[in-house]
This record gives C-alpha cells, sequence and structure tokens, in this order.
C-alpha cells in the first residue's frame, strides 16, 4: 500500500517549476504592496494639502447664449414638476439637426464596415 506521504511529496512540483510560483507569488504581493502605498499616499496629501477654494466651480453653470427669460421659464417649470427642494445645476441647448443627421450618417457608414468580412 502506498503512503499518502509519498503521493502528496510526488505531487507536490519542485526545482524551477516551484521557483516559478514562488516567483510570481512575489512580484504579485509587491504589485499589491505598491498599490496600497500609493493609495495610502494619495489619501495623506489630499488631507493635507486642501483644494484652495479659488478652483471649487459653482453650484449654478449658465451658458451665455441662454437669455435670463429662458432660463426663468425653465426654472418655473422644474420647480412646478419637482415638489421636493432641488436646484439646477445646468442647461445645456439641444443638439442641431445637422449634428443629429451626421451622427445617423456615422452610424450607417458603420453598419456597412461591420457588414465587410476579410478573408
Amino acid at each position: 500500500m502506498i503512503s499518502l506521504q509519498l503521493i502528496l511529496a510526488d505531487a507536490a512540483p519542485s526545482g524551477p517549476q516551484a521557483a516559478g510560483w514562488q516567483t510570481m507569488l512575489l512580484i504579485f504581493a509587491g504589485i499589491i504592496g505598491l498599490m496600497f502605498a500609493v493609495r495610502f499616499l494619495g489619501l495623506y496629501l489630499a488631507a493635507t494639502h486642501p483644494e484652495p477654494l479659488d478652483s471649487l466651480k459653482p453650484a449654478l453653470v449658465l451658458e451665455p447664449t441662454i437669455e435670463p427669460k429662458i432660463l426663468a421659464v425653465i426654472a418655473a417649470t422644474v420647480s412646478q414638476m419637482i415638489p421636493e427642494p432641488h436646484r439646477l445645476l445646468a442647461v445645456k441647448k439641444a443638439p442641431s439637426v445637422e449634428s443629429l443627421m451626421q451622427q445617423w450618417s456615422m452610424e450607417g457608414r458603420r453598419a456597412i464596415y461591420s457588414s465587410h468580412h476579410f478573408r
């Protein structure tokens, strides 16, 4: 009867194959350690070097092409539709018809090119 110890000894890799796995695990451990070091360094720098107030974005972003009357109508409509307290962050114009048609033509070209198969 073959003992369990001999079977386990035969199953365990030895020589260069075992060293390869150990080296790979050591490299992965080094990469993980480096990732944690970079993360903690970033947290430390964020805590010790706060962002200046001048670089903060304003709460309401207005595009210069929107008239104040239009903005007032949009704000009134939103306040009637949403009963909870809210804040408008941005108002953007809808895309033009020309840009929408360009997107359709690009999609058509993509469909044609994807139907071609190279041999």
